[in-house]
């Protein structure tokens, strides 16, 4: 059995949230005071009910959901359901409490727990009031919600106390306290072997007598006796007469659980093969001496000891990990390796339930095991990422593409999605300068630039367009994308109808070269005439040539359609007519200040002078940066000039990056 599904409804920041997880790991992402912790203190509240002692609970009105835009708003009570999904029939038969069948479709049926607190007030004030029943309505059976255990994890624990000899919450005491069988060596006739033991309670007790046989013999009886007696001494002179103020003082109680309250956990020094079989040169670091990292893995490492052995002895039958921010004093690569080995807890049969901020443990994770909370109209809405309807393909590309840094748009309050290195490098730049400068800066808003290399955009979008909001992400997103409008091929003119063969339209495109009607990138050239042109032998064909041109040059390319038809809701499309260069040369009067820029970087290359148009001095740009492959170098100068030197502080952004932008911060 596993937690399907949990409703929250009025609890702190929540007003309602139905969560859908999954069976073995579920990660719960989203900004800070989103209600992360209030899940799982929900999820603790829920399972511990059948603890005798209960770590955490209702406890007073700050619990409960306060409306912060109606200051007439009443307190209404508090609801949590937990829904199991039944996996076997040992389900049914341990939990007959829990038993929910649906009255109109009887062969649903699943395990349901059903809390609610409210305040009641009377003449003395106010009350906490609560109720607790099974699935339909019936009584709750406390030896059933025995079954449900769970182990937490909090945020910047205090490992080192958790793992000090005799600490309250020591888990290694914990450990060997539930353990009921263990290994050891056996000899027989000479010839070892490893055998189980088994540990009950008179066996515990034997090994408990077998210490305390060890220890009082006559060396450590007559030291302790020696202390006692100087104690003894001076209590009978500082206290009232005849009070008996005499003490035992003894090394320790020798019952096996006090025992191992003192178990101590240090770290070795060196490694086994430093040492070789001289394990008396082995050294070993007090947890003191450890760092935070090091003693939180070592505590976690505990943790999951006590669980795997709880599962194995079947001391309960469902079993949960509640995890706060495990990223905490792990550095990147620990935070990878602690993750990786999360996902085998599945083996042992533990749900796991983990909320993180670290974008390392999110780009490690299945998409499909993620929970992203998000404040919708000051309400706080989940969105689990496996809802999102994606294809196959889309799911392992985007598994594959999400890295650390990209993974930062699930935190991020906004996403802008390009295609290449130019607009990665210039759009933070751009997008500080336009007007009031500083507002729409995409780094103060909090807004997370994604280069995609490519135009695949898709599959991001899936993350943003759905019409249903509970399968989409709640922030925007930009795609930002080239036309390329202009660029024909050969292919284009290729008709069964015109009778115009592969050959034939080859033909045609080296004519056009050869007239300069293309340019070198296959471009229309800027003020060509397509109603004059004329191809030899080619005369009764040139009304379906020259539309096929015209479509080329006027109509959205394939490419930019395509990027367009995937907006809609939460996603917005804009495009270059051209490319981003050409809009940036263009915009202005930035023809100028690029044009000089690139001749330093080509001192051997003459451009054309100030008599032509911006226009015809951009696209020859556009064919040397398609030459010399320096996109990228001349977009980190174009972003140096403009953040240092002054000559710079009239350059625009294009217009079709300012709507963008504005759209995705104040639209």
């Amino acid at each position: 059995m596993y937690i399907k599904y949990l409703l929250i409804k009025r609890f702190r920041s929540i007003k309602e949230l139905n969560l859908s997880f999954n069976k073995e790991l579920n990660v719960i992402i989203g900004p800070n005071n989103a209600g992360k912790t209030a899940i799982v203190d929900a999820l603790r509240i829920c399972l511990g009910l059948g603890s005798q002692i209960r770590e955490i609970g209702i406890r007073n009105d700050e619990d409960f959901y306060l409306d912060t835009s109606n200051p007439d708003y009443q307190l209404e009570p508090i609801e949590f359901q937990l829904i199991f999904e039944i996996e076997c029939e040992e389900d049914r038969e341990y939990f007959t409490s829990l038993l929910w069948q649906n009255p109109d479709i009887p062969e649903e049926i699943d395990l349901r727990l059903n809390l609610k607190y409210w305040l009641e007030t009377n003449g003395s004030g106010k009350r906490l009031k609560w109720s607790h029943w099974g699935g339909e309505s019936s009584k709750l059976d406390s030896n059933e919600l025995q079954l449900l255990y769970y182990t937490y994890l909090a945020p910047l624990r205090n490992a080192e106390y958790e793992l000090r000899p005799y600490s309250k919450d020591n888990k290694v005491s914990s450990l060997f306290r539930e353990m009921s069988k263990y290994s050891k060596t056996q000899i027989v006739e000479g010839l070892s072997s490893i055998v189980d033991q088994v540990l009950d309670d008179d066996h515990k007790i034997a090994l408990a007598t077998k210490l305390e046989n060890v220890v009082n013999d006559d060396e450590w009886s007559g030291l302790i006796k020696s202390g006692e007696t100087l104690v003894n001494k001076h209590l009978e002179k500082s206290d009232i007469a005849n009070r008996n103020p005499k003490v035992k003082i003894g090394l320790i109680n020798f019952k096996y659980n006090n025992i191992v309250k003192g178990v101590v956990t240090s770290k070795q020094i060196y490694s086994d093969s430093v040492v070789a079989s001289d394990i008396s040169k082995q050294r070993y670091f007090d947890i003191s001496q450890n760092g935070l990292g090091e003693n939180n893995i070592i505590f976690s490492a505990t943790v999951f000891g006590d669980i795997e052995n709880r599962r194995i002895e079947k001391k309960e039958h469902y079993y949960a990990m509640l995890i706060e921010e495990p990223e905490a004093h792990l550095h990147p690569q620990r935070q990878n390796t602690f993750f990786t080995y999360l996902n085998e807890l599945k083996d042992f049969g533990v749900q796991v339930f983990m909320t993180c901020h670290s974008p390392t443990i999110t780009a490690k994770t299945s998409i499909k095991n993620l929970h992203v909370l998000q404040n919708i109209n000051h309400d706080v809405e989940v969105v689990s990422v496996k809802n999102i309807v994606l294809e196959p393909k889309e799911t392992s590309y985007l598994r594959k593409f999400l890295d650390v840094t990209k993974s930062q748009l699930f935190f991020s309050n906004g996403t802008i999605l390009v295609e290449g290195i130019s607009e990665a490098l210039l759009l933070p730049v751009l997008s500080k300068r336009m007007i009031p400068n500083g507002k729409f800066s995409i780094e103060k808003n909090g807004i997370e630039l994604v280069n995609i290399d490519g135009v695949a955009f898709e599959p991001f979008a899936r993350l943003y367009n759905s019409n249903d909001n509970t399968k989409r992400l709640a922030t925007k997103c930009l795609i930002v994308t080239d036309d390329d409008r202009g660029i024909i091929s050969a292919i284009d003119f290729q008709s069964n109808e015109e009778n115009i063969d592969k050959d034939t339209s080859k033909a045609i495109i080296k004519h056009l070269q050869s007239i300069d009607f293309l340019d070198e990138t296959n471009r229309m050239a800027y003020g060509a005439d397509i109603s004059a042109l004329v191809i030899p032998n080619l005369t009764e064909k040139m009304p379906f040539i020259r539309s096929k041109i015209e479509a080329k040059n006027s109509a959205p390319s394939a490419r930019a359609s395509k990027a367009s038809g995937f907006e809609k809701n939460n996603l917005k499309t804009v495009t270059a007519q051209i490319t981003f260069e050409y809009e940036l040369m263009i915009s202005g009067n930035n023809i100028d200040l690029i044009s000089n820029l690139y001749a330093t970087m080509h001192t051997g290359t003459t451009f054309l002078d100030t008599t032509h148009s911006k226009e015809e001095r951009a696209r020859e740009i556009l064919i040397f940066l398609n030459n010399f492959k320096d996109k990228s170098e001349l977009a980190q100068q174009i972003a140096y000039n403009i953040d240092n030197e002054s000559t710079w502080n009239e350059f625009v952004a294009p217009k079709y990056i300012v709507d963008g932008i504005n759209w995705l911060i104040d639209g």
